[in-house]
């Protein structure tokens, strides 16, 4: 009974509330009340994503600015290390007492900001470093680290060199491009012209491809299932055809090169490589390929081979005819043997690399090397202790957000004036410099007695990113 004048009192309530404007009203701001709880509460939630992600956002621009700083940082040093290097090349005594390669060596040593403190540091260098921390506008990490490039097979090195009107007079149109390596345009002179540079490039790379298939083949079974019968000959001779120009390339084996093209649906480039990447473009170059031989080549002008920094395979390229017991002993001389407490020698020079190879190990006789290193400076490249294409690596963070940059920075070699023909007297038809001027374009001076040649000292320009990349 109760119950029921308590539901009868309840509805009578309800009805005289909406029928009232008070009651009608009481509804209204309960319900906006609870509409706007609801927006807020949306509101709320948006707002605090929005803020994630421009904090996101924030970072990510912090990363990215750090790693460009970064970048700069290594220019900035590397533009240090071309004025202390052409300052060294141009005195003999600051050579002999502090070679170019010590300098590179403390040039391109790693950075990393904030700097690391170490476990056995004591609370002074830690508050010194927090101090420093604190009164720095820098914000986040970055990191730089070095690496010089060594491979100096270079792709674009196989690209034919446009004839001159010299040329063209001198032997026709074909005299300045012989079609192989030792060619010569008249079979009775007894002085056989020089290769091109060209050539000597894809005959170092075809040496080079054969030995990398041998030893892959020889130690990886699965390797020789698929590739036993891999043509190194043919791989270069397309990849020539690939970096140079359209109609440029005259080979028995370009309507079979051709093909292989229109097969896969892959157009050639016709022009040079910029980034070693595009070998994985070639139809015959499957990826196992490119893996083998990418860290023999680089897109980029080498010029330099460094000396202190060559490993097995440069060594290969360099004097093809060297064998274990030799190889052995080079390294045993240049970087030592823990065991048996032989403290390693760094070449000085060039000089001082020839000594030990033809004199001391006797890898090659004194006519092989002058031979290796003529057909060397044919292809652009010279012997020394000391790199000028460097890989930098600079990575910047912030908090959660990471940014890479892999930059290529070359320091160019200047080159030198040459020297103007005598009147009446035209270049030689095989493009290689007289006998009175070196590679570079300098005038040889003829050494008088008990002196040996010396050649011009190497000048180095401003360094320049040649490529760049996000990784």
């Amino acid at each position: 009974m109760n119950l029921l004048v308590k539901n009868i009192s309840h509805s009578s309530f309800f009805k005289q509330t909406f029928r009232s404007e008070q009651g009608i009203a009481l509804i209204m701001v309960m319900g906006v009340i609870a509409i706007l709880t609801f927006l807020l509460a949306d509101f709320t939630f948006e707002t605090k994503l929005n803020k994630i992600k421009i904090y996101n956002q924030q970072e990510k621009i912090q990363a990215r600015l750090n790693a460009e700083s970064g970048l700069n940082f290594a220019l900035g040093k590397l533009r240090l290390y071309q004025e202390g290097r052409n300052k060294i090349e141009k005195d003999e005594s600051l050579k002999s007492a502090f070679p170019s390669s010590d300098l590179e060596a403390v040039i391109i040593q790693p950075f990393i900001f904030p700097p690391p403190v170490s476990a056995k540091a004591n609370i002074i260098q830690r508050t010194a470093v927090d101090e420093f921390l604190k009164k720095t506008m820098f914000r986040g990490e970055v990191s730089v680290t070095f690496t010089k490039v060594s491979g100096f097979l270079n792709p674009n090195g196989l690209r034919l060199q446009p004839k001159t009107p010299t040329d063209q007079g001198a032997g026709g149109p074909d005299a300045a491009q012989p079609n192989g390596p030792g060619d010569s345009s008249n079979p009775g002179d007894k002085t056989q012209a020089q290769p091109p540079a060209w050539a000597v490039i894809e005959k170092k790379m075809i040496e080079t491809f054969q030995r990398l298939l041998k030893d892959k083949n020889d130690s990886d079974e699965d390797f020789h299932l698929h590739y036993a019968n891999v043509d190194a000959n043919y791989l270069v001779k397309e990849l020539r055809y690939y970096v140079n120009d359209k109609g440029a390339f005259q080979d028995s084996m370009l309507p079979e090169i051709e093909a292989k093209f229109n097969q896969k649906n892959i157009t050639p480039k016709f022009g040079p490589m910029s980034s070693i990447d595009e070998l994985y473009l070639l139809p015959s170059w499957d990826d196992a390929i490119v893996d083998l031989i990418k860290d023999r080549m680089s897109v980029h002008e080498v010029s330099v081979i460094a000396i202190n920094e060559l490993t097995i395979e440069d060594l290969k390229i360099l004097f093809p005819a060297i064998n274990n017991i030799q190889i052995e002993e080079f390294f045993k001389y240049r970087d030592g043997d823990v065991d048996k407490k032989i403290k390693g020698k760094k070449f000085k020079d060039a000089e001082d690399f020839k000594r030990v190879v033809v004199s001391e190990l006797n890898i090659v006789s004194d006519s092989e090397y002058q031979e290796r290193i003529t057909a060397l400076k044919n292809a652009g490249l010279v012997i020394d202790t000391a790199g000028k294409l460097y890989k930098v690596n600079s990575r910047g963070s912030m908090n959660n957000a990471i940014y890479n940059l892999v930059a290529y920075i070359d320091l160019p070699i200047k080159p030198q004036p040459k020297k103007p023909s005598p009147k009446g007297q035209t270049p030689p038809a095989d493009g290689n410099p007289p006998d009175d001027q070196d590679t570079t374009g300098a005038e040889k001076t003829s050494p008088s007695a008990g002196q040996t040649a010396k050649a011009a000292p190497i000048e180095l320009l401003l360094p320049r990113v040649v490529e760049i990349r996000l990784e």
